[in-house]
């Protein structure tokens, strides 16, 4: 009995590839007109979003919107701006977080999560996991490399 139970379970988390990461893939939003300043601007708020709702309770979010947050702000940063992992921490995170130190930074910033995520689903982005996950984690998987494989190309230079 007891090789089964350890079959069975094996088998189930062998069968589940996209889930081993914990995250919950969404359909992200079109940000491809996102460019500049405009994505700047926005890629602040939705980390701003990202890290107060991951942090006030009265302001936190279900799996689903943190997936769409996440995954947007990484199209913004390493889609459309081009920034590098480090860059991106400093330049976004380490703002959001500073901003979160404010003694009322969850009464004054958690209003605004839910317009965020708003206008993200407004954009083609939605609250509700895809129905195949690990189709998604692939896909999620390929514009990973596809980003660092951009980001390796940029730092080289041609010899002749």
């Amino acid at each position: 009995m007891k090789t089964q139970l350890a079959f069975l379970t094996a088998a189930l988390l062998w069968a589940t590839p996209a889930l081993a990461d914990g995250k919950i893939y969404v359909q992200l939003p079109d940000l491809s007109s996102y460019a500049g300043q405009e994505a700047e601007d926005f890629l602040a708020e939705v980390v701003l979003a990202n890290v107060i709702s991951s942090n006030c309770p009265d302001f936190a979010v279900t799996d689903e919107e943190w997936s769409l947050l996440t995954g947007s702000a990484d199209i913004l940063a390493r889609g459309q701006l081009k920034l590098s992992v480090d860059d991106y921490d400093a330049d976004y995170y380490g703002p959001a977080f500073a901003a979160l130190d404010k003694a009322d930074a969850c009464a004054s910033e958690g209003p605004q999560v839910q317009p965020v995520i708003d206008r993200l689903v407004e954009l083609g982005g939605s609250r509700e996991a895809l129905p195949d996950q690990d189709a998604a984690y692939e896909a999620e998987q390929a514009r990973l490399a596809a980003w660092d494989a951009a980001a390796a190309q940029k730092g080289k230079t041609k010899v002749k």
